[in-house]
């Protein structure tokens, strides 16, 4: 077989290879052409009497046996002698049925499809061998020859300018798929290149659309946040704050939620405060993606997910957590040194003013002192002024715990809407404690977190904050899957999990409850759980209230760098 012939049997492999081919056209040539040659005998059965018809057959189902069993793979070169088999198979049985002779239609166009135009001759002249041995027979006709001849010959010209063209089609396209393979293959190693580069980078980036919803952002983000993967429709577990131990931002004021409006940002400083406990200064910018970023962008999403396509922002974190704390510590310094200058300034000035109304001095030694008096005031102006400026403030201990349950329930209302989780808060009146808000957040931040990651879809969530005498007790009900007995005194204890927490295969590390109570007893607080399995459970944490309200005793604006 000619490298020709043999690249349009490789085009059989769409059909499942070249044996598979070859099974499948001659099993169609040997059915129908078995079925056509049992019908024309059942109605002249004195065919199966004839030799011709018995030897078409028998030479019919020998070829389709042998086509059955060789090894195609092995013997390609020789699938051509199988349609030239069939066409004598055929010519036998029109040897004695002359209406047979239209089964050479289908090697006709076997042949037709796979092989060069020398081979289609080659078979119509077979053909037409047999019609010459049929030529003295009585029914034979001169006309009937030539239109079988010129209608054979026509179908498999059609035929093989029709296989030509679909081969030349296929093989473009599997060329441009080869293309477009490449293509890919390169877009994805960029695609790669490109995100280990961004997960790479030490600044932390986040790109957030115009629903204020994080679709992409890399390790260094991650790990400020403390997100465990890439779902963030859960809440992190770092909250931002408006100065160093101040006041937690509201959700409208978040970062993310500033870059969902559009707002562009350069070098704002924002306070974290992380689950580890740590503070971290964070030097935020949100910018705008860029010009070819949005066009790329407009020209893959469909028309309606264009819209807001312009408002995806980029926020940028940088940690500038030690330079802040030299800050911090140089004003201190400075603050220190302008306290300590005060009293020997206070001396002087006080000894000068003695010396300058005392009547026994000179009118030389008084000028002196008049100078020493004079550039002393100046020097304690000096030092007060930069005392003042300097002065190193550390925010009173004292939080509202109503402030902290409506914030925890700002940030964590877009999770529970997600999974329709009803979650709800009832804190009529204001309730001082004494003690750090940022901490307690945490507390309540896990609570929260717990009470919608164990409750099924459709479920509620519900808090209170109230007074009970000198006490303010928070309580968060939940209708959840529930503890066991069994496993309710144990919840407090490090990397402890409950087995309705672990069959739930929901994932966790068991410290969130054992940091909690540990932030509560400091706070000279107590925690406590009631729950059953399948009824839910009620988490309940009480405070000692303040003597004062946290508006008289809370400088919640702490330092701002």
């Amino acid at each position: 077989m000619t490298p020709r012939s043999r690249s349009r049997w490789s085009d059989a492999a769409l059909l499942g290879g070249v044996a598979r081919s070859v099974w499948q056209w001659q099993l169609s040539v040997a059915l129908s052409s078995v079925a056509v040659a049992v019908a024309v005998a059942l109605l002249d059965p004195q065919l199966f009497t004839h030799v011709a018809f018995l030897s078409g057959l028998t030479l019919l189902s020998a070829t389709t046996i042998g086509a059955l069993v060789t090894p195609w793979l092995r013997a390609r070169r020789f699938a051509i002698l199988v349609p030239f088999i069939d066409t004598i198979a055929i010519g036998l049985l029109s040897s004695a049925e002359s209406a047979l002779g239209y089964l050479w239609i289908l090697p006709v166009v076997w042949i037709a499809t796979y092989y060069t135009a020398l081979t289609i001759v080659a078979e119509i002249s077979l053909i037409l061998v047999f019609h010459l041995t049929q030529w003295r027979s009585p029914d034979a006709s001169p006309l009937q020859v030539v239109i079988v001849l010129l209608t054979l010959s026509s179908l498999a010209v059609a035929v093989h300018q029709g296989a030509r063209r679909t081969r030349a089609y296929r093989h473009l396209i599997r060329r441009q798929s080869r293309q477009l393979d490449r293509a890919l293959a390169r877009r994805t190693g960029d695609a790669a290149r490109s995100l280990a580069l961004f997960e790479s980078i030490g600044t932390a980036l986040a790109r957030v659309d115009a629903h204020g919803r994080i679709d992409l952002s890399n390790a260094a983000y991650r790990r400020l946040y403390a997100y465990d993967d890439t779902d963030y429709r859960h809440p992190s577990r770092a909250v931002e704050y408006d100065a160093f131990r101040g006041t937690a931002l509201p959700r409208d004021q978040t970062s993310i939620a500033r870059a969902a409006r559009g707002e562009r940002i350069t070098g704002e400083v924002l306070w974290l405060y992380g689950p580890d406990e740590q503070w971290r200064a964070l030097s935020m910018s949100i910018r705008g993606r860029s010009a070819a970023a949005l066009r790329a962008q407009q020209h893959d999403d469909t028309p309606g997910d264009r819209a807001g396509g312009d408002d995806i922002s980029i926020i940028e974190l940088v940690d500038i957590t030690d330079g802040e704390r030299e800050r911090r510590d140089r004003r201190a310094a400075t603050s220190a040194v302008s306290h300590e200058l005060r009293n020997p300034l206070t001396v002087i000035l006080g000894h000068a003013d003695l010396l300058v109304e005392s009547p026994d001095l000179s009118p030389a030694a008084r000028e002196h002192a008049e100078l020493i008096e004079v550039g002393a005031e100046r020097m304690l102006t000096l030092t007060s002024s930069l005392l003042d400026t300097n002065r190193a403030t550390e925010p009173a201990q004292g939080f509202d715990l109503r402030a902290v349950a409506t914030s925890a329930i700002d940030a964590f209302a877009p999770a529970a809407a997600s999974t329709d989780i009803t979650i709800t808060l009832d804190a009529p009146d204001p309730l001082p404690i004494a003690g750090e808000g940022f901490r307690m957040r945490q507390v309540v931040d896990n609570l929260v977190s717990n009470a919608i990651k164990y409750t099924p879809r459709g479920g509620t969530v519900a808090l209170r904050a109230a007074r009970e005498g000198g006490t303010a007790v928070l309580t968060v009900r939940d209708t959840g899957i529930g503890i066991a007995p069994g496993d309710l005194d144990r919840v407090f204890a490090p990397y402890f999990r409950a087995q309705s927490a672990t069959a739930s295969g929901i994932a966790g590390t068991g410290l969130g409850m054992s940091i909690a109570r540990t932030i509560v007893e400091e706070t000279g607080g107590t925690i406590a759980l009631d729950s059953a399995l399948g009824a839910g459970t009620t988490a309940t944490v009480r405070l000692p209230l303040a003597t004062q309200h946290p508006q008289e005793s809370l400088a919640t604006d702490g330092e701002n760098p």
